[in-house]
């Protein structure tokens, strides 16, 4: 439970009781509960299209779910995103980009990479039906999901910082058993065709990761932000392209 309550604490601006600590075991375990927190964080995203969609039309009602999607996350994900892109699109040696990606100065890459995907998430988001609803619970879910294989999977570029914390702990069971409950969630919703759209996203999540392990060295909490934005990104881009198609 500690576990679980550490990773809701560092994933969401849910407000907790005070006074609670957390040991480094505790954060080690929490990844393993990224997911879950993903799948609660989509609940949240539902709860207010559900209501805002009856009240407002469509692109107010895009609007909100950004701005909830930030107020309920804090942009920790989009800020991992920001600093990447800055330092991968730098064009410079792996040690300058790793300094660059510290850099909490802001670049032309990254506010370009960040108002992509924020705009991509309001069309996203504007255009939810039905339909596509199992979409919007989905997404954070897989992001949350790729992170923990980003964790497990890849080693840390660096040996210090809040990602390290998260990536010195691997148990392989505990990943097993992460991806098979999110494989469910992802059938219970979308039947056989969830299968394809969870293989797709972990096949993405793997390409995008062993691109980034190679330039750096190995990941960063950084590189597990973007790594979550993008993977969201890319269901919502299943689910309203190809696949308008075939759910």
């Amino acid at each position: 439970m500690k576990a679980f309550l550490c990773a809701l604490t560092f994933l969401t601006r849910i407000p907790l009781p005070q006074g609670r600590s957390f040991t480094a075991r505790d954060f080690q375990n929490s990844s393993y509960f990224f997911p879950v927190v993903g799948l609660l964080i989509g609940l949240f995203l539902t709860g207010i299209w559900l209501v805002a969609r009856v009240v407002f039309p469509s692109q107010i009602t895009g609007a909100l779910l950004v701005v909830f999607y930030l107020v309920i996350t804090g942009g920790l994900h989009l800020d991992g995103l920001i600093d990447t892109f800055d330092g991968i699109c730098s064009g410079q040696a792996r040690e300058k980009v790793l300094m660059i990606m510290k850099d909490s100065r802001v670049g032309a890459f990254g506010v370009i990479a960040v108002f992509t995907v924020l705009i991509l998430k309001f069309s996203f988001y504007s255009l939810i039906d039905f339909t596509h609803l199992p979409f919007l619970l989905l997404a954070p879910t897989a992001g949350r999901q790729a992170m923990v294989w980003a964790l497990v999977l890849f080693p840390c570029a660096r040996k210090q910082g809040l990602g390290y914390s998260f990536n010195v702990y691997h148990d392989f069971r505990k990943l097993i058993l992460t991806t098979a409950l999110t494989l469910f969630v992802f059938v219970y919703f979308l039947r056989v065709t969830g299968v394809i759209v969870f293989f797709a996203v972990g096949l993405f999540s793997l390409i995008l990761m062993k691109y980034l392990s190679c330039l750096l060295g190995g990941l960063t909490g950084d590189t597990y932000g973007a790594l979550c934005e993008l993977a969201e990104v890319f269901v919502f881009l299943l689910g309203f392209g190809v696949g308008g198609e075939i759910w």
